[in-house]
């Protein structure tokens, strides 16, 4: 083997995406200080992965379905709030790469439910995961020869994506939230739901800001027996230790509220006029670098015959970030008259997606359930779903993780019965892209051509599609030697133009 130089090419590649839907079943039980159910009102739901295990032969993820019934007492028509979580367990099995790192983010597709009776529900849920699991790569690739080679390589350039580090932190925010003079005093919270809006992450030395807002969005009974809600927003900020990181790297974060509590707290007159807000939130941060390489896809040698060897597989090249915001509008029948719409639950999914020339067409499902006051005073509500399609315009196409939620909904009363909806979904889309790496990882030596004759002169017509690197190559002679020696002013040749070939005895 001639002698060659090398150098190591590092990058990030996808060794395996994987989307997959399961049920989650269980129960909830009304405790014993609790009255027995009249109606079910709703139930509210989030879920949040809480460990991945990776093994030789399967992923398995651990999460958590955090369950929020809505119902009516039996014993006085009061509405009542339970919270329960169910725990889940799910297993991809196939050849996994164990050196890999998974990210993961988990959604619930649809939740259904059966009364067992006025002191259980029986529950059924679909949860989607999307996974991606991550490998990184170590290559070397031919940068030069000893000098009796006279070796000449054509260089392409590309960008390569490499994971420096990642970890997860718990970030802790606190709020007192207090009422007006004029407002009612609070008597029981019933649903709290909080939205995150994450900002750019700042990577500093060995370290990761994370930071952004949140929207607690909280229902409540008032003193006088009203059902209010009230949004509360509040900003978070906190480090992540992330060993190697450097500040002209970048990061990408993934936010899942595990804990909300809100506390009634009483003033000096014994009433509940205030709020303490505590909302934990698990952080993962991945931080990784992005450079420009110039790799060696072609090789040859002008003083001694030799090939490449070349191996070819992909690399991350990208990780972009787009979202989109859209209207939604619908006219809902109602069954019965409507004297006040009084809350809205929202639960959107994405049911499917594809692309088509750089724009991601997402379609997908809009749950929702209107609780309202009807003509008699009566808390009545009303389940339906609304089906959506929308896209998002991108620089490329690749492998993707979608979000999507409901940060506003604005309605209004047109009669009796019809109430006219308007959503704001917002998507939030991640595009992985990949591009296939060919490169030289070494050189052969071959025997010299059968009937390769010495000519004193060659003049050589360029054919169709022929580059000067390719005429170059089969007269082993360097690109500059042509340049130089047919006056050219760069590497750009046209179909039938004459060339003079310098060969050298």
């Amino acid at each position: 083997m001639p002698q060659v130089y090398k150098d190591i090419l590092e990058f990030d590649m996808i060794a395996g995406s994987y989307n997959t839907e399961f049920l989650v079943e269980g129960d909830i039980i009304i405790p014993e200080n609790y009255p027995d159910i009249l109606t079910v009102l709703a139930i509210d739901s989030s879920t949040y992965i809480d460990d991945i295990f990776l093994t030789s032969d399967k992923i398995q993820f651990e999460g958590k379905l955090l369950l929020d019934l809505l119902y009516l007492s039996e014993k006085d028509g009061e509405m009542v709030s339970v919270e329960r979580e169910l725990d889940y367990s799910q297993v991809i099995e196939g050849d996994i790469d164990k050196r890999g790192r998974y990210v993961a983010k988990a959604s619930i597709e649809n939740l259904d439910y059966r009364i067992v009776n006025s002191r259980k529900l029986s529950i059924r849920a679909v949860v989607r995961i999307q996974s991606k699991l991550f490998v990184s790569e170590k290559k070397e690739v031919v940068v030069g020869g000893e000098e009796s080679l006279g070796l000449q390589t054509l260089k392409k350039k590309i960008r390569l994506i490499r994971a420096v580090g990642q970890n997860t932190g718990e970030v802790f925010v606190k709020e007192k939230v207090e009422l007006e003079k004029e407002e009612v005093p609070f008597r029981k919270i019933l649903r709290k739901q909080v939205l995150v809006f994450p900002e750019e992450p700042k990577v500093s030395e060995n370290k990761v800001i994370v930071q952004g807002n949140l929207k607690c969005q909280i229902l409540y009974i008032s003193a006088e027996g009203e059902l209010k809600s009230r949004d509360v927003s509040l900003k978070y900020a906190n480090f992540v230790d992330v060993p190697g990181a450097l500040n002209y790297m970048r990061a990408n974060t993934s936010e899942e509220v595990v804990d909300v509590e809100v506390t009634l707290l009483e003033d000096e007159k014994g009433e509940n006029r205030a709020l303490d807000v505590e909302i934990i939130m698990k952080v993962r941060v991945e931080v990784y670098e992005e450079e420009e390489r110039d790799i060696p896809v072609d090789a040859y040698g002008t003083q001694s015959y030799v090939e490449p060897l070349r191996e070819a597989t992909k690399a991350l090249s990208s990780i972009r970030s787009y979202s989109s915001q859209f209207i939604v509008n619908t006219e809902v029948e109602l069954p019965s008259m409507v004297r006040r719409i009084m809350e809205v639950l929202l639960v959107p999914s994405i049911s499917d997606y594809n692309w088509e020339k750089n724009k991601l067409i997402l379609e997908g499902v809009l749950n929702y359930t209107v609780l309202y006051m009807s003509e008699d005073g009566g808390i009545k509500s009303y389940k339906d779903e609304y089906p959506f399609r929308t896209f998002l315009e991108t620089d490329g196409e690749g492998e993707v993780f979608v979000e999507i939620f409901v940060p506003h909904v604005s309605y209004e009363i047109n009669n009796i019965k019809e109430v006219e909806f308007k959503f704001t979904l917002e998507s939030h889309v991640e595009v992985l892209e990949e591009l296939q790496l060919n490169f030289v990882y070494d050189l052969k030596e071959v025997d010299m051509p059968r009937g390769e004759v010495n000519h004193s002169i060659i003049i050589y017509m360029v054919q169709r599609g022929e580059k000067l690197w390719d005429i170059a190559k089969r007269y082993r002679v360097s690109v500059e030697d042509l340049i130089i020696t047919n006056g050219l002013s760069d590497e750009k040749v046209s179909e039938g133009e004459k060339l003079i070939i310098p060969i050298k005895r």
